[in-house]
């Protein structure tokens, strides 16, 4: 009987992974957005757990949003090839969210970063 109570509870966590999926698409961007969510979370589990009287249904609840993050996660690593990458000295990427892998020469063509997003973030330079 409590193997089928833990399969129930583990369902719970696809099921969430997928109704997450349908919003915010199957994969983080980057590890960094993954860890992110998944800390924030934690946070929200931990917030409940410091609680004088935890409801019960509340820390299940977050639990499972960290179980289909963790998973998320998993699955996101076949979305970032550049975790392969073996640069060369002349290859230059954003280390913020290694969104691109550039050359010297093709950055200094573009003559800025492409990646808008990073670029307001942290102001990256080669």
């Amino acid at each position: 009987m409590r193997i089928r109570s833990n399969n129930v509870r583990a369902a719970f966590i696809f099921e969430e992974l997928e109704r997450a999926n349908q919003i915010y698409g199957t994969s983080f961007h980057s590890p960094h957005e993954g860890y992110a969510v998944m800390l924030e979370e934690m946070d929200e589990l931990f917030e409940e757990i410091k609680k004088k009287n935890p409801d019960k249904d509340k820390l299940m609840e977050e639990a499972v949003q960290i179980g289909a993050m963790a998973i998320k996660f998993i699955q996101s690593l076949e979305h970032w090839p550049w975790l392969d990458l073996k640069m060369s000295a002349h290859e230059l990427k954003c280390l913020q969210c290694r969104y691109a892998v550039l050359t010297a020469d093709k950055l200094a063509e573009l003559e800025s970063d492409p990646c808008l997003s990073c670029n307001k973030l942290c102001q990256w330079k080669p």
